[in-house]
């Protein structure tokens, strides 16, 4: 989602029912954009992930492997 969808959405009260649909219509944006990444893109979007998530729990915990 970009700087765009943020903004408006949070112009949108909580309780109003348009809020909750532009959600929706953003999410099923954000993964047709994904479904039409490249496999390399894909790849690299995950492996990112995946090393911020284990710099965060590594940070965190005692063990020392990685």
């Amino acid at each position: 989602m970009d700087d765009k969808f943020i903004k408006e959405l949070r112009k949108i009260s909580r309780d109003d029912r348009r809020r909750s649909e532009f959600m929706i219509q953003g999410m099923k944006e954000t993964l047709q954009e994904r479904k039409e990444e490249s496999l390399l893109k894909r790849w690299m979007r995950r492996r990112k992930t995946k090393k911020n998530i284990s710099e965060r729990l590594g940070s965190h915990s005692s063990s020392s492997h990685k």
